[in-house]
Parts: C-alpha cells; structure tokens; sequence
C-alpha cells in the first residue's frame, strides 16, 4: 500500500509539474508575442520610408568666388542631422533643358524633423547670411522622398 500511496504522490507531482510548465509555457508565447509586436513598431518609427533629400539650386554673381561659397557649404557637415553633404558647380554638357544655376548642394536627412533642425541650426543660419554676398538671386530648393 505504502508504495501505491508513493507511486501516486509521484504521479501528482507529475501533473502539477506538467501544468506549470505549460502555464510557463503560454506565459512565455505571450511574452514573446507582445515583443515582437513592439519590435516592429519601434522600426517602424525609426525606419523612415525614405531619406529626406534637400537640394539648393545657387545664380551667382559673375564675380563670386566658388570656392569660398564651397567652403561655406562644407561647414554644413558639421550639424549631426545633416547626411550625404555634396555640392559642386554647373557642368555643360550641351544639354538645353538644363538649369540655370551656377551651384548645387544636396544633403538628406533621416526625418522631416531633422530638417526642421537643421534648418534652425546656428551654422545654417550664418551660412544663409554669409551667402547673400555671393548670390544675384535668392536660391531655389526642392525637396524629396528618396523611394
């Protein structure tokens, strides 16, 4: 009898054991759903759909020294926000459709906030002001989402 009695405390133990585990078990599915839930929001907020592109278009006087107005630009890679800082003056290839602008610079940004930034940034401001001494006309920009 005493080894029935011990077979059958076994055989309990057995159950609750079986049980919690597979509470823990469901506990832990649980768990690993809502992660992987929060996962894919957090990459959705941090992952843009595309990098913001800026492009400023510059008409210079015809006595303007571009390479001062280059190495204007060129203190606009010291602001975090700022990526792919490139810029570079007309080329003529021939090409009639091409715009009338003596300089270009081009520069993405990883959000829409991080142009807001840059656009208030200190170093943006004086090279606006800085500029306006180089320019015949105000600068033309577009903007786009790379896709």
């Amino acid at each position: 009898m005493r080894i029935y009695s011990f077979f059958f405390f076994l055989l309990f133990l057995t159950a609750c054991s079986d049980q919690n585990l597979q509470t823990q078990v469901n506990q832990l599915k649980s768990d690993l759903e809502t992660a992987q839930s929060t996962i894919e929001n957090l990459q959705t907020q941090i992952e843009p759909e595309g990098d913001l592109v800026h492009v400023v278009f510059f008409k210079t006087k015809p006595d303007a020294d571009l390479n001062a107005l280059g190495a204007a630009i060129e203190k606009l890679a010291s602001i975090k926000e700022v990526k792919d800082l490139q810029y570079g003056s007309f080329e003529d290839l021939g090409d009639a459709r091409a715009l009338d602008f003596d300089l270009m610079m081009e520069m993405s940004f990883d959000s829409e906030a991080d142009y807001k930034i840059y656009q208030a940034h200190p170093v943006h401001l004086q090279l606006k002001e800085a500029v306006k001494s180089f320019l015949a006309g105000p600068p033309a920009t577009y903007d786009y989402l790379k896709k």
